[in-house]
């Protein structure tokens, strides 16, 4: 564990952990949020005059030009008919002495929001949303600002990574301002029209709604609970980097003219639960009516709009879509909302369930080897092509074969092959179940076909297809092996143990199942054992550089991380494209103080693949250590955005957040990071730390005390202990925990 304390200044220079992974992560692909570079050009110091041909209204009655913001008809007196005043700002114009506005990026009937710059913090790009009130009865003004006040002050209270946050309102010239983070992409709305409104990839999808649960979930959990009320693609944010932002919380509904129970004000049809039509109360199951109508639009294409609260089987309109999840988008459609699933959390492991964001950490089998029993010349020269890895060729061949003859079920199976090795996982999915339909007695079809479902994420399906082929052949080794692989993808580790080993009986030099055994020991802590197991595919092949690279993990779990970073350098050798090892490899190099060379080598990782959440990790962790905060955060910030619930990261962005002297925010890290993995003790260490310097000292106690419970041969606990101890004035207790920090230091 990091400790950078002076001995004489333990408790006064308290600083944070950091806990080294020792365990592979597996990254669920998202981009990642990053950070608004500040605007180029500086703002202006003074305000010239404008000269800008200002915007007119003009009477119904008479005709006549008027100011945009006359009431009444300067001509005639006739009362104007209302129009909303914003998003008219032009010129170089400064709100609240402060900031500089730069340009209209979105109008609405209800208000406007205007990209500017915050003068007073290195022109940081922020946004202003603008709703008028010269709309607005005289009775209802007060009423509009005071409730306008109230919810501002509430929405500035919310801290979470996939809300903006609010810094400030003001009011001037007949309009109310607020100020919020300026977010750098498009609505959901804008992105389903740029791709023609086609249903999305599942898996995107899947990791979408991952970050609505979320915030609907930290909405829901606020006291008094948030209801969203209003969850559409136009009210849905995606950065860049696919991160997800609710935008909207409705506060323009209060400058609303007219009716104050407007059903569009509560809601938009086809996306509003049935109760925000009618008198009854919005609770946070109308989010989730509301929740599941957005997923089933991006799922189908389907605009719920057009035909409220009637929804296809998701289905019917895209076959990828797997019973499980099509389950739970009914029943969060259902028009009686305590048939809707009770939370966000409810939903979001349902969603786990349904679609798992994990894609196996094991190989899958190599399908059974074909033998033909033909003499089409064709079949043979694709099978050549295939095993040659000329894929394109083999699918041209194939697709020759298929027209000539199109009931060939060895020719669907080919194909099936061939498209599985292109990752065309759903073709592959497709042409193995159509060669089953003729001919059920295919075993290389039900092991590709098991495949095809795992890297589907359709594990349940996909075990029934392994033990479909099993009983067509017991002695099957691929067909063990695939089983294995989706157990472990089950979380069923012992079972797929087993299921190896039988591979290894029929197969004894079957490496896929060597690998994978030896990844499953090291997954369940048995390093020692992994090692053995690695070591033995090593004897069958020198240079496969996956044995290598897990003898190396099992080392390096077991602390000897010399020779781990011997094993990661020899896989590399042998295949330099590795970007787990050069990943793993960067963590050793950390541990060994070597930042230089550990942040190459993360970098090398993150050039062949920039979603490895791992290697983006450990890059956050070695750039707070070169004293580079602000980079360090952007890595977190990305690591969290490919996963949610990668609970190191949501401690790293924590220690970043420390490091910039930004205390709150650390806090809310940590918290997060709690939440994920309540055994975290570096997160209860530093949320310790952080709390001390909240001056919030009984919860600071509480953390330190939860984190020696966890770890109770760590000194620095002990040393938050003691400072919380010393702020209640509990004098004698604070020099126990003092002295035991010394002797526990003593000790190592």
């Amino acid at each position: 564990m990091e400790n950078a304390e002076t001995q004489e200044d333990q408790v006064q220079e308290a600083q944070i952990t950091e806990e080294t992974e020792t365990e592979q992560k597996q990254t669920p692909s998202t981009l990642s949020q990053g950070t608004p570079d500040a605007l180029a050009t500086g703002p202006k110091t003074e305000v010239e005059e404008d000269t800008t041909e200002q915007p007119q209204a003009f009477c119904d009655t008479c005709g006549a030009a008027n100011p945009i913001s006359a009431r009444y008809c300067q001509h005639c007196s006739a009362l104007m008919p209302f129009r909303h005043t914003t998003g008219m700002l032009v010129g170089p114009i400064l709100l609240a002495n402060r900031y500089q506005l730069l340009s209209c990026i979105g109008q609405g009937g209800m208000g406007a929001v205007y990209k500017a710059a915050d003068t007073r913090f290195n022109n940081r790009p922020v946004a202003i949303k603008e709703m008028s009130t010269s709309g607005l009865p005289s009775a209802r003004l007060q009423e509009a600002e005071e409730a306008f006040a109230r919810e501002a002050h509430l929405l500035a209270d919310l801290l979470h990574p996939n809300l903006p946050r609010i810094y400030e309102h003001f009011a001037e010239n007949d309009r109310s301002y607020l100020v919020m983070d300026f977010i750098d992409g498009q609505t959901l709305e804008e992105y389903l029209t740029k791709i023609g409104g086609k249903p999305l990839p599942v898996e995107q999808v899947v990791k979408w709604a991952d970050q609505l649960c979320d915030v609907l979930n930290y909405l829901h959990s606020h006291q008094p609970p948030i209801v969203f009320r209003d969850l559409k693609p136009a009210n849905v944010m995606i950065d860049d980097s696919g991160h997800i932002y609710l935008i909207d919380f409705g506060i323009a509904r209060i400058f609303k003219p007219g009716k104050q129970h407007d059903t569009v004000a509560l809601g938009s049809p086809g996306y509003a639960a049935p109760e925000q039509y009618g008198k009854a109360q919005s609770t946070p199951r109308s989010d989730i009516y509301s929740l599941g109508a957005l997923l089933h639009c991006l799922l189908t294409g389907a605009d719920p709009s057009e035909q409220p609260f009637f929804f296809r089987p998701a289905s019917q309109l895209n076959p990828a879509i797997n019973p499980a999840l099509e389950s739970l988008l009914k029943q969060m459609l259902e028009m009686d909302s305590e048939r809707r699933p009770a939370s966000a959390q409810v939903v979001w492991q349902a969603l786990e369930q349904a679609a798992s964001n994990k894609m196996p950490s094991i190989a899958l089998p190599a399908t059974t080897t074909i033998t033909y029993a033909t003499a089409d010349p064709l079949l043979t020269q694709a099978y050549r092509s295939y095993t040659q890895r000329n894929l394109d060729e083999a699918i041209k061949l194939y697709s020759r074969a298929l027209q000539k003859d199109n009931k060939n079920p060895l020719a669907w199976q080919g194909y099936g092959l061939t498209q599985g090795s292109r990752q065309q996982h759903q073709d592959a999915l497709t042409s193995f179940e159509r060669a089953l339909q003729l001919d059920p007695s295919l075993i290389a079809s039900w092991n590709g076909k098991g495949t095809a479902l795992s890297r589907l994420r359709r594990h349940q399906e996909a075990l029934v297809s392994f033990e479909r082929a099993i009983e067509l052949d017991p002695n099957n080794a691929p067909s063990w092996n695939g089983k294995g692989a989706t157990l472990n993808a089950l979380g069923r580790p012992v079972q797929a143990l087993d299921a190896f080993e039988m591979a290894l009986r029929l197969d004894a030099r079957l490496l896929q199942a060597w690998n994978n055994k030896g990844l499953v020991l090291n997954e369940m802590g048995r390093y020692s054992e992994a090692q053995k197991v690695f070591e033995e595919s090593l004897d069958l092949d020198r240079n496969n550089a996956h044995a290598l690279f897990g003898k190396g993990q099992a080392l390096y779990a077991q602390r000897r991380l010399k020779q781990g970073l011997q094993f990661f350098d020899l896989a590399l050798a042998i295949d330099d494209t590795f970007a787990e090892a050069w990943s793993r490899r960067g963590n050793v190099l950390d541990e060994l103080g070597n930042y230089s060379a550990a942040l190459n080598s993360y970098d090398r990782a993150l050039r062949l693949n920039p979603r490895l959440a791992t290697a983006l990790n450990g890059k956050g962790g070695v750039l707070r250590q070169l004293g580079q905060p602000f980079e360090a955060l952007k890595a977190y910030n990305y690591a969290i955005d490919i996963d949610q619930k990668y609970a190191l990261a949501w401690n790293g962005k924590g220690n970043a957040h420390y490091a910039l002297g930004q205390f709150s925010e650390a806090l809310v890290a940590y918290q997060r990071a709690l939440q994920i993995n309540q055994r975290l003790t570096t997160a209860w260490h530093n949320q310790a730390l952080v709390l001390n310097r909240l001056g919030r000292y009984e919860e600071a106690l509480r953390s330190a005390n939860e984190a020696i419970r966890l770890s109770q041969s760590d000194p620095d606990p002990w040393l938050r202990k003691a400072e919380a101890l010393k702020s209640l004035r509990r004098g004698k207790e604070a020099r126990a925990a003092e002295e035991q920090a010394a002797y526990l230091r003593q000790k190592a």
